[in-house]
């Protein structure tokens, strides 16, 4: 007699989207140290919040300024992807999974495909609407006018030894104007898109489905298709005490302000006058948004930040990003030499940059070092 494979089921409503922030760290080291089961955990939120995703830069991903002004809540998160503002018309799904287990795809666009493929379907059977998964990680609508619009973002991220796969979806309203001027997304963002701002890129289900939702039929989709697409049943459960002890000590990590704040431009400090600043951002046609900025002196780049919506595993102790900067810093402008630094960062093992070819992003920072 075959025994279905069981995993845990939390429901979250204490913490708001921001606070994820912490949660997810939490979920993975448990997981990683087989603590706990597999684990699914369906969140909604009470107060409106914004997370940063790890390589965002903070000081052009969003309006800092403004989040602080109306009292929006803003944490980084080990993630992967591009900010995401939660409101309590929103809910997120994580699984927090053991990256040996086979049912686990090997990498983060295969776990996208399998995760998003279901839950599109699910909507799609739920509601009699046209829902569909656009890669690399988008869950899109057909709306009245003819166009798809984006009802979710989602992210992944593969660690050692475990992966975070989280989805998205704006079920009821949402405040538009004000996700777009908290979020400033880029022209260049939307260059593959049918629609090109936030406003016409998001839409919400209610709107498509013509009826108000409630928030449990949405967990009830993400619950049937996780289910069925990895063949499992799900068990109620609650945090263990130890995951409770490590909420409380990833607290004071997660919220300081040395963290929050690396990818900024400020971590360059002054920068001397025979020192020159380059800087360009692009859409990687089918992947990320980019940003690669240069500092350059005597035709040798002095140091670098690459930021944007980038799906890199892993990301702790060290990312692909971080790894590729450092192995940059200091060496000849050289488009070869580039491709072979990359070449070697991303062929480590469980390294990733979904999307993104080792050739591609060296012919990038080689234009960005020769603007």
């Amino acid at each position: 007699m075959t025994h279905t494979e069981k995993w845990r089921f939390l429901e979250v409503d204490w913490l708001s989207y921001a606070e994820t922030a912490i949660y997810r760290p939490v979920l993975m080291r448990a997981v990683s140290e087989h603590e706990v089961p597999e684990t699914v955990t369906f969140c909604t939120f009470s107060v409106p919040s914004l997370v940063l995703n790890f390589l965002n830069d903070p000081e052009k991903e969003i309006d800092l300024a403004f989040c602080k002004r109306k009292g929006i809540p803003v944490y980084r998160v080990v993630s992967s992807g591009g900010p995401i503002f939660g409101d309590t018309g929103y809910v997120f799904c994580f699984l927090h999974l053991r990256r040996t287990n086979p049912k686990v795809p090997t990498h983060a666009p295969g776990m996208f495909q399998k995760t998003l493929t279901g839950i599109a379907q699910g909507i799609s059977d739920r509601f009699g609407i046209e829902c569909r998964f656009r890669p690399l990680n988008d869950v899109e609508v057909k709306c009245e006018d003819g166009l798809w619009r984006k009802i979710g973002p989602s992210s992944c991220v593969y660690e050692e030894k475990a992966i975070q796969m989280g989805s998205g979806i704006q079920v009821k309203a949402p405040d538009v104007d004000l996700i777009a001027a908290a979020i400033s997304a880029p022209p260049e963002k939307f260059v593959d898109k049918e629609a090109k701002s936030i406003q016409e890129r998001i839409t919400y289900l209610e709107k498509v489905v013509g009826r108000n939702i409630d928030l449990t039929e949405i967990r009830d989709i993400y619950l049937d298709q996780i289910r069925k697409v990895f063949e499992v049943e799900l068990e109620r459960g609650d945090l263990t005490e130890r995951e409770r002890r490590y909420y409380r000590e990833m607290e004071a990590e997660y919220t300081n302000d040395d963290f929050f704040m690396e990818r900024s431009e400020a971590k360059f400090g002054n920068i001397s006058s025979d020192v020159t600043r380059r800087m360009i951002q692009f859409k990687v046609p089918g992947g990320p948004f980019m940003r690669i900025i240069v500092l350059k002196k005597d035709d040798r780049i002095q140091d670098m930040i690459i930021s944007g919506t980038i799906h890199a595993s892993p990301l702790r102790p060290t990312s692909p990003i971080h790894e590729i900067e450092k192995a940059l810093k200091g060496q000849s402008v050289d488009k070869g030499l580039f491709r072979s630094t990359i070449d070697q960062v991303i062929a480590r093992k469980g390294y990733e940059i979904a999307g993104v070819s080792a050739d591609f992003l060296a012919q990038k920072i080689y234009d960005c070092a020769r603007s």
